[in-house]
């Protein structure tokens, strides 16, 4: 299981799980283990878990439309001297950047070298600044596990580097079909764009494992790679579930040598006779409309009784994974001979096998449209029931962007076919089109498909780092300090002489505590018209006096200070500007969200009037800002060593930072509650990541 930032539900629950009555007797403590396991396991780990990573991830993923950059982490092995390393692709899974960190603290950036969904296995390689021989360790060349076995499960759970715990096999082959399920949605469930554990079945063990552990090795007292940690499960006790090591060992081989799994594709799905009374063969679950299958004359409910002449049967789910691997090694345009039972009528049915397409969905955000899309491809057409088989699918849109509001707005689900009339099939082709801002300052015309209707629709680009200006406010006057209303009853309550307002903060400078209020004194009358609290919960109606004041207005306050009459005679200032009312700026070198530093900021942390900075929003957890822990509220004075002052300077000090190439680390200072701090931005990812 990959961790991420949503790890602490999976604790919750787990917490919520552990206060559950138990339901039946516990089980009985494992035997002590003999002295000669013990010996085993620990030459075991000795080999291998040294060679064992937490691989950290920052992923891309869409939510309405924006691209957001969080943190995940998972597990591998190092498999080769090169330092290829061994994952699940869940790990990698929209990755855009990759570190590993070895069990020696060492901490290398990888670049991703192929992927395979449909195993759920990917392999990276560590880049060391000079080339190094690394250690390694080797997968198990068959699957010779028996139930009772003991097996190590190693990694990094919770993001804890250099873990391992002990169990035994349960089942060498399982599937995740429990005896209720409809073998036959059996995929689907595992993931209806990209199915997972197709070509094999899983390695049931009780080793503990947890979210981070995704990747890491199932080792045996041998201290071979038995298996590849993929799953686990919080019900019915200590559930996980491997990737055999053999099937695992021969798709890393594969990816380290070509990047890529080349697999056949015939067009039909299969089903075991469970249930059926047969004792032959394999059923035909389903066939793709216009497939090899399909167009060969196969139907759902065919008997499979021969493949290329052999023999074939799976009597329970567990058989046919395999038999499904068998298909797919096939040669890719090899002539595929089936002999089939229909109905009780033997025949054969001839057709050629053909290549896998790559139905990875790769999904982008296309900023200066404010969307994320995805490259259409045959099967996402045909699960969506779609007509166009190309072109770019809507998967989400950011509210109030270009594409919200363009006339017609666009929606999720559309698929855009044309921009300016140029066809735009991938990504590349789009950016070739709208990458850069419109030479003639125009609209685009986009041309897209809304379920069975060709529509048009006039779209404005928005280019560049979106920096907001916010309408100028009405200038309204303003007294300087903060109040509490003090209504008749609260005063009578309280012993005072009279209702009003108590000052509860006055800021630095102010009109009212220039004139000399202080906290504490209870403003009664305001040009001699009494100030009335309406409630005891607003001090509106005392803010609306002051704003329906002009500005530079003399305002005479009576107050109560200790029971004591006071007059305060004073100049009404200009409001300050609220937060509202500042400059905003999205930098998406940092993928921060940014503003001016204002009135209030400087007041609440006790700033001079001087001081300068920029304000920290908001990071996403994943950006250069969030993995230098940059956090919300941070005030940020310097970078790279220069004082920042605004969002332009800011921006300008990055990339002079950036330009001078000098270490590999860019300090950044700011202000976080009643300190200073020094973070660093590292230069890798404000480089590697988008």
């Amino acid at each position: 299981m990959r961790l991420t930032r949503f790890a602490a539900a999976w604790i919750a629950a787990s917490l919520m799980l552990a206060a559950l009555p138990a339901l039946a007797q516990p089980a009985p403590a494992p035997a002590a283990v003999r002295a000669s396991d013990a010996e085993r396991i620990a030459a075991a780990r000795d080999r291998v878990l040294p060679v064992v990573v937490s691989i950290l991830t920052v992923r891309e993923d869409h939510v309405q439309g924006e691209p957001v950059l969080s943190v995940s982490s998972g597990s591998g092995t190092v498999v080769t001297a090169q330092g290829h390393i061994a994952t699940n692709a869940h790990v990698t899974e929209n990755g855009r950047s990759f570190r590993v960190v070895f069990a020696d603290g060492r901490e290398l950036p990888a670049r991703l070298v192929g992927t395979d969904t449909l195993s759920d296995l990917a392999v990276l390689q560590a880049l060391p600044a000079a080339p190094e021989t690394f250690a390694y360790a080797e997968f198990s060349r068959q699957l010779d596990l028996q139930p009772g076995d003991t097996v190590l499960a190693m990694g990094a759970p919770w993001g804890l580097s250099n873990s391992m715990s002990a169990g035994v096999v349960n089942n060498p082959r399982r599937l995740l079909v429990s005896l209720f399920d409809d073998e036959a949605d059996y995929e689907d469930r595992l993931g209806a764009d990209q199915p997972t554990g197709r070509y094999y079945a899983w390695i049931q063990h009780d080793a503990a494992i947890a979210p981070g552990n995704s990747g890491g090795p199932l080792v045996d007292l041998s201290g071979r790679i038995v298996g590849v940690n993929t799953r686990g499960t919080l019900f019915g006790g200590d559930l996980a579930f491997a990737i055999p090591g053999p099937d695992a060992g021969e798709v890393v081989a594969a990816l380290v040598a070509k990047g890529r799994i080349e697999r056949t594709h015939l067009g039909f799905r299969l089903r075991s006779l469970k249930g059926t009374g047969l004792k032959d063969g394999v059923l035909v679950n389903a066939v793709e409309r216009g497939s090899a299958a399909e167009k060969a004359g196969l139907l759902a409910g065919d008997r499979i009784l021969t493949l290329q002449g052999e023999t074939v049967r799976a009597l329970q789910p567990v058989d046919v994974p395999a038999l499904q691997r068998r298909l797919a090694e096939l040669p890719v345009g090899a002539a595929v001979a089936l002999g089939i039972d229909r109905a009780g009528k033997r025949s054969e049915i001839r057709l050629t096998a053909q290549r896998l397409p790559d139905d990875r969905i790769e999904e982008r955000a296309f900023t200066p449209f404010g969307l994320s899309l995805a490259e259409m491809t045959p099967a996402l057409s045909r699960r969506r029931n779609l007509d166009e088989t190309s072109g770019l699918i809507v998967t989400g849109i950011r509210p109030g962007g270009p594409a919200a509001i363009a006339r017609p707005a666009l929606a999720q689900g559309d698929v855009i076919l044309r921009v300016n009339g140029k066809p735009v099939a991938s990504h590349a082709s789009l950016d070739a089109v709208a990458g850069l801002p419109p030479t003639d300052g125009k609209p685009l015309v986009i041309e897209f498909q809304r379920e069975a209707e060709q529509r048009i629709a006039v779209l404005a680009p928005i280019h560049g780092d979106r920096l907001r200006t916010p309408l100028p406010e009405l200038a309204k006057a303003w007294a300087g300090v903060e109040v509490q209303p003090v209504t008749a009853s609260l005063a009578r309550d309280l012993g005072l002489a009279a209702p009003g307002f108590r000052i509860i903060r006055t800021y630095p400078g102010s009109p009212l505590a220039a004139a000399g209020a202080r906290v504490g004194d209870l403003l009664t009358t305001l040009d001699g018209e009494p100030l009335r609290a309406a409630n005891e919960n607003s001090a509106d109606g005392f803010h609306q006096r002051v704003r329906d004041l002009p500005i530079g207005s003399t305002a005479r306050f009576e107050a109560l200070r200790d029971g004591k009459p006071q007059v305060f005679s004073l100049a009404l200032a200009e409001s300050p500007i609220n937060t509202s009312g500042l400059r905003t700026l999205a930098l998406s070198r940092l993928r921060a969200q940014l503003r001016e530093i204002g009135f209030y900021d400087r007041a609440a942390r006790r700033l001079p009037a001087s001081q300068s900075g920029v304000v920290v929003d908001g990071v996403e957890a994943g950006g250069p800002a969030g993995l230098a822990h940059l956090a919300g509220g941070d005030i940020i004075i310097s970078l790279g060593g220069e004082p920042v002052r605004d969002l332009t300077g800011l921006a300008q000090a990055l990339e002079r930072a950036l330009a001078k190439g000098n270490g590999s680390v860019v300090p950044l200072q700011v202000v976080r509650g009643g300190e200073t701090r020094i973070l660093y931005l590292e230069r890798y990812w404000l480089t590697e990541t988008p």
